[in-house]
């Protein structure tokens, strides 16, 4: 097989981290990379050791209070850092995705990163890092923010919702809507509401609808359409809004956990089911370039039984076009193959902690067609601190890669950044 070197390596102690992203924050016409150390949705009293009555797995009180916001240049030098490094020798805990929101919030021109850090809504200028503002959330499993539309007055709002449980609160509620003086427009409490949210303007009228578990509401709070989970303990892993088919209205694509992925009309009519173990991703993309539309990458949960751990790519009419098995979770990436314009990396979350840890560039019928040059083993790791004993095997304490996608070079394709806390390899498109 194929290994694809990097074309830079950067060093990024102490400050480096599983939740980094690639964007223009200030506005120069270049994109930078942020990199924002917290414990993420592991902030919260849930995984607290300050907390002993609520049960489970605890984090330590050092990565519960973390917070430090890096940005560098596309070549890796820090152009501003606020909070302070990680300190200790040990990887700190994390678990979180869709950390942070980039977007122009007071229409001045320059952007805001906005993100929530141990149950406060935080927003900083993208330009200097700069704290602009902050809001208390009424519990720590907060998670989730975003930018909205859901008035005519040019101002975004902003839907922020739980991702995970909390003491006054059922599983990843509540959501709200706040207006853009942090006032409270409406909440919701959604059966099933899960880890993250999504909008899209639907019905075309310049707002935004909201996507909270598997119910779907207009810009003002009002239910357009739900549908139940499918167990008690089922609830939204992800989702994917996009016009699949071409036809000008959007499709629902919703992960169920340790259910069938389901995808649903525009008016919450289901179009069609996937039959997934556990999934917890969805991509949508050009894979096929001869079928019309787009289609639909369901991944599994990355860790469990092997044969428990597959990927499927759909048509936008349900057509199963490839099933296999995978070892992680996925990218979408725009590098073409002969199947058509976008592809796949996989990074591998093998379950022994001694196997190599993969990072593999495939087609979507999920042949492998090269290697990236990472660090291909974190046994050290599992022995030093006896990861073996934690959750996932140790993956929260950085004994995994997370990765990033953007143009840093400016030439119109995006290079792939590979983290494993310590150091960012840095591809290009082989």
């Amino acid at each position: 097989m194929e290994m694809i070197e990097p074309v830079a390596v950067w060093d990024v102690r102490p400050w480096g981290c599983p939740a980094f992203r690639v964007g223009d924050f200030n506005g120069d016409g270049r994109n930078e990379v942020l990199f924002v150390q917290t414990a993420g949705a592991h902030a919260n009293e849930a995984f607290d050791p300050r907390f002993p009555e609520v049960q489970g797995y605890k984090t330590g009180v050092e990565d519960q209070e973390l917070f430090c916001l890096t940005l560098t240049d596309g070549e890796g030098n820090i152009l501003w850092q606020v909070g302070e490094p990680w300190a200790l020798e040990r990887p700190f805990s994390w678990n979180g995705s869709n950390f942070c929101e980039v977007v122009d919030l007071d229409g001045d021109g320059q952007v805001e990163v906005m993100f929530v850090h141990r149950a406060e809504l935080m927003i900083y200028k993208g330009a200097t890092g700069a704290l602009y503002r902050r809001h208390k959330l009424p519990h720590s499993g907060f998670y989730f923010a975003r930018a909205v539309r859901s008035d005519h007055s040019d101002r975004y709002h902003i839907f922020t919702k739980s991702v995970t449980t909390s003491a006054t609160h059922s599983y990843g509620n509540p959501s709200l809507l706040l207006d853009h003086a942090f006032n409270v427009v409406w909440e919701q409490e959604v059966e099933g509401a899960g880890h993250g949210g999504n909008t899209a303007d639907v019905d075309g009228d310049g707002l935004d609808e909201l996507l909270i578990g598997f119910s779907l509401f207009d810009h003002d709070g009002t239910p357009l359409w739900s549908h139940s989970p499918m167990s008690e303990n089922d609830h939204l892993d992800d989702s994917v809004i996009a016009d699949i088919d071409g036809d000008g209205r959007f499709e629902f694509a919703l992960a169920h956990d340790g259910h069938d992925a389901v995808v649903h009309n525009a008016d919450g009519t289901e179009r069609f089911r996937v039959a997934m173990h556990h999934c917890q991703n969805i991509w949508s993309g050009k894979f096929f370039e001869a079928e019309p539309g787009l289609q639909l990458a369901f991944v599994d949960k990355a860790i469990g039984k092997a044969e428990d751990r597959t990927a499927a790519v759909v048509s936008a009419d349900g057509r199963e076009l490839s099933r296999h098995r995978t070892m992680g979770y996925y990218s979408v990436i725009g590098w073409p193959t002969d199947l058509g314009t976008q592809s796949l990396i996989r990074l591998e979350w093998p379950v022994e902690p001694d196997a190599d840890r993969r990072v593999l560039w495939v087609d979507p019928t999920g042949r492998e067609l090269a290697r990236l040059k990472v660090r291909e083993n974190f046994y050290d790791r599992f022995q030093k601190y006896g990861l073996d004993t934690f959750p996932g095997r140790g993956r929260y304490f950085g004994t995994c890669h997370t990765a990033a996608v953007g143009d840093l070079d400016g030439d119109g394709r995006d290079e792939f950044l590979i983290t494993d806390r310590e150091r960012v390899w840095v591809f290009q498109q082989p």
